[in-house]
């Protein structure tokens, strides 16, 4: 359980203030002492004062500005006190006063240039530095800060108010004769220090808790492999002192993204309860613009407001649960249907013209979605107005809209929800400060606002906390872990404010601007942790992200208790190993369903392609319907770069028709020719496309398929005689009882005596494998058991900007350029050619019959997990999936992008 120090207990006990770093850490005190309470088994109590520091500072300065007001009133004179501005008010102010000193200035982000000095003005604030002294031309930093910092000076002494740093100096001291105590500042500022100063000379209790070696302990020292097993290690800790002790409190500290806490407060959830999302409590808070519920409002006025939006961010908007109609399904079959238009951005015009287009599956969703905007858009009415307007009109268009739609909310999205509506009171605020405004500008400045607004929801007493800081936890814990010690984090590098002089935060003390600072605030880090917890564990990982890293040298105090750096990393990852019943669901059977045998197999080759490639992956995909979305890119897709090629090719070839045709050609003819066959596939294509392929992209893929056309069509001369008999041949096979259709690109009939088959490829090149269980190409293998035995060769034709060449297999050489002749199996004397063909045969046989019986197994074929969308699904291990490390990870394997 939490404990707090008899020192800050007594305190409480006698109405005096704890003021704490931050809200966390106020809270944890908090909870400490409630379970110091209930120990002492007492039911009621009077609820700490337990605040962080600028809580503390704005509820004393908000009573003396309610005290001045008293004053006033009954005639007695009083020091005036200037009004607090709130966050968004002080926001305004230096984006305003940013904006006119920079308006020369051709700024990339002008917004967070403003939030970069208005934090560095508090750090000034705090070190006691005035940035106004400065001298320095705006051209430099620390003579922009003065610039600005004097602009908003002179703003609020207009306006008769303060931000909170600018506040403080009106008062003679802070607080009244209750006795304060400021636990958790390592090193206090020389601002926190004027502050004790302040209050003693006027009588008042105010001191730092001093220090307890008593409580100190021996660190452990761990040394994971890299960041990943230092996550499996920490669950594993946590683990297994909550099954030792369900009420035990741990504390882990572990910088870095947020993603990596997510990720381990997931791991520790399925090593003990999956069941129960109270386990683990995460401190610190996101921006308030990225919680999905946030998100999904930001989008929909973004939208409503005519901006342009990103096809990414409106798909997330479109399949988010954050909508009362049309229904999930519905919306996920829209979602699909605008990935096809392959537009890159769409604004509400151009979305309500395509809604407009829906096919008829589609067209009541797109009629409710089309009908809900129109009238949230009607909801909005004027162009312009003042941002209480704003403030209200947005509220009532997200209501037309059905945000944050009619599902049971918890507790968290609840907060959430509150919050936001706080924000965008927020914004009403500010129509004292502006006029009139746009509505996309009333947008951005929401948009902004909520992007430096940092939000977590409450949460409960959970076991484990994850803090996202190194910092002084202040109560005491069952059990602490500190990760990340490597050299280069602890002592933490040096990182000056660039906005204020480097002389003046030296002169303050500030521990960021010298190594030296840097090194005692980590010395001091460290007796904090060692006093914070029964069991302490520091671990430093030996890589981070591929990287070697020392640990840090503060560590080697402790050699005794440092592990071996050798220590064997687990070879199954940490949910296999701490498996409980119900905690997945589990894939247990190598076969599902077989297919009806009255039907074709699925899309023709691709099913025999996906069965060699990994059996789970053909049955995911063909059979459950698993498909990867796609998503929209700048350009030409690769599949639509594909269908160019194919069907400027098949046109060419049937007006050449063989290579004498060719050879006669003269070089202008035959450049007209191809680029005629090219243009005319790109208008059937443009057309198919109903438009939504830029003409420019179009254009210029058009000329690159020429020049690549010509590069072929130069090796096709050299060839020895040939006559195309078929371009985009359909035909069937039959394989183990089942149908299968085929499209082959092209077949030749060679002046030497029989059949090539040529399959084009406009994608990256896959290194071709003949001989072994799993070819590399076992569509050419099913069109060659279509085609019989006139083929005496096949071969892919690869069409890139990288190269342009044909890969294959033939009877014998000299056949097809650059393509060998088929080896024979050892010992063997008869013709290898039809021996190999009758193995061919046998292995796409196998295949179909596999994929037909419904036969799943996770059996990936080398490196075919590095790129597979239905590997979450499958959950192959990292150190199961079987690997080549010689092969580059793009020439591994390969499906048509046809």
């Amino acid at each position: 359980m939490l404990e707090i120090s008899d020192y800050i207990g007594s305190l409480l006990e006698r109405g005096g203030t704890v003021v704490l770093p931050s809200r966390q850490r106020s809270y944890a005190l908090r909870l400490a002492y409630a379970g110091a309470q209930l120990a002492a088994r007492r039911r009621v109590w009077a609820s700490p004062d337990a605040l962080p520091l600028e809580g503390w500072l704005i509820r004393e300065i908000e009573r003396r500005v309610g005290q001045s007001a008293n004053d006033s009133a009954n005639g007695r004179a009083s020091g005036r006190v200037p009004r607090l501005l709130s966050p968004a008010e002080e926001w305004l102010l230096w984006r305003q006063c940013t904006a006119e000193a920079t308006h020369a200035l051709e700024l990339v982000n002008g917004a967070a240039l403003a939030e970069a000095l208005r934090r560095a003005g508090s750090l000034a604030a705090e070190l006691g530095i005035d940035p106004q002294a400065s001298r320095e031309s705006v051209a430099s930093e620390t003579g922009l800060m003065a610039a600005v910092h004097r602009a908003v000076s002179e703003r609020c002494q207009a306006l008769g108010a303060a931000p909170l740093a600018m506040a403080l100096r009106s008062l003679p001291s802070v607080g009244d004769e209750r006795p304060v105590l400021f636990a958790g500042f390592l090193l206090p500022s020389p601002r926190l220090r004027a502050l004790v100063t302040a209050r003693a000379q006027c009588g008042y209790e105010s001191a730092f808790p001093p220090p307890d070696p008593s409580k100190a302990v021996p660190p452990r020292i761990v040394r994971p492999a890299d960041e990943h097993e230092e996550l499996e290690r920490i669950a594993e800790w946590c683990r297994q002192h909550l099954t030792a002790r369900p009420d035990a409190r741990l504390l882990v500290l572990l910088p870095g993204s947020a993603g990596r806490r997510e990720r381990l407060g997931t791991l520790i959830g399925q090593s003990l309860a999956p069941q129960d999302s109270a386990l683990v409590a995460l401190e610190g808070g996101q921006p308030l613009a990225s919680l999905p519920m946030v998100s999904h409002a930001l989008a929909s006025l973004a939208l409503l407001s005519g901006a342009a939006v990103g096809v990414e961010r409106l798909l997330e908007w479109l399949r988010s649960p954050w909508w009362s109609d049309p229904s999930a399904a519905a919306r996920a079959r829209l979602d699909l249907w605008l990935r096809e238009r392959r537009r890159l951005q769409l604004d509400l015009a151009s979305l309500l013209a395509l809604l407009q287009r829906s096919p008829a599956p589609l067209a009541e969703p797109s009629r409710l979605l089309t009908l809900r905007l129109e009238r949230a858009m009607a909801s909005l009415r004027a162009h312009s107005g003042t941002l209480r307007e704003w403030s209200e009109r947005f509220k009532a268009a997200l209501d037309v809209l059905g945000w944050p739609g009619n599902q049971t909310r918890d507790s968290s999205e609840q907060q959430t929800l509150l919050r936001f509506h706080e924000l965008l009171d927020e914004l009403g605020q500010l129509s004292a400060a502006v006029a009139m405004l746009p509505r996309a500008v009333a947008v951005q400045w929401l948009t902004e606002l909520a992007s430096r607004t940092a939000y977590r929801p409450a949460d409960e007493d959970a076991p484990v906390t994850l803090a996202g800081a190194y910092l002084d936890p202040v109560v005491r814990y069952d059990g602490l872990w500190v990760a990340g010690l490597d050299a280069e984090s602890l002592p933490q590098p040096v990182a000056p404010e660039p906005f204020l002089p480097l002389h003046a935060q030296i002169a303050a003390g500030s521990p960021a601007a010298t190594a030296a600072g840097r090194l005692q605030e980590a010395r001091a880090l460290l007796a904090a942790w060692r006093a914070a917890a029964a069991e302490c564990v520091l671990s430093a990982p030996s890589r981070l992200e591929g990287i070697e890293r020392l640990p840090s040298p503060l560590l080697e105090e402790w050699p005794a208790a440092v592990q071996p750096a050798a220590e064997p990393r687990a070879t199954i990852w940490l949910a296999a190993r701490l498996h409980r019943p119900g905690l997945l669901i589990e894939w247990r059977d190598e076969a599902g369903v077989g297919w009806n045998p009255e039907l074709p197999l699925p899309s023709g080759t691709r099913s025999l392609e996906l069965q060699n490639l990994c059996p789970f992956r053909a049955y995911a995909e063909l059979r459950l319907g698993s498909l990867e979305l796609g998503v929209p890119e700048p350009g030409i897709a690769p599949d639509v770069r594909g269908q160019l090629l194919h069907a400027a090719l098949q046109g060419l070839w049937e007006r050449l028709g063989d290579s004498r045709a060719l050879a006669a050609l003269s070089a202008p003819v035959l450049d007209e020719w191809v680029a005629a066959c090219v243009e005319g596939a790109a208008a059937a294509l443009h057309l198919a496309e109903e438009e939504s392929i830029a003409a420019p992209a179009l254009a210029r893929e058009c000329r690159r398929t020429v020049r690549l056309i010509g590069r072929l069509l130069d090796i096709e001369r050299r060839r020895p005689p040939f006559r195309v008999q078929h371009t985009e041949y359909s035909t069937r096979l039959r394989l183990a009882g089942q149908e299968l259709r085929l499209r082959i690109d092209r077949l030749d009939a060679l002046e030497s005596g029989g059949l090539a088959i040529l399959d084009y490829k406009s994608g990256r090149r896959v290194s071709p494998e003949w001989y072994g269980d799993r070819p590399s190409h076992p569509q050419l293998l099913a069109y060659l058991a279509a085609i019989g035995e006139d083929v005496v060769a096949m071969a892919t034709v690869n069409v890139t900007a990288r190269e342009v060449r044909f890969d294959g297999v033939a009877a014998s050489e000299q056949l097809l350029p650059r393509v060998a002749g088929v080896k024979a199996p050892q010992g063997e004397s008869r013709d290898p050619w039809l021996l190999r063909v009758a193995a061919w045969r046998g292995v796409i046989e196998r295949l179909a019959a596999a994929f037909a019986s419904g036969h799943a197994v996770v059996d990936p074929r080398p490196r075919a997990c590095d790129f597979c969308h239905v590997a979450s699904l499958c959950r192959v291990g990292d150190g199961l999936i079987a690997s080549d490390e010689e092969t580059p990870p793009e020439e591994a394997f390969g499906l048509d992008d046809e």
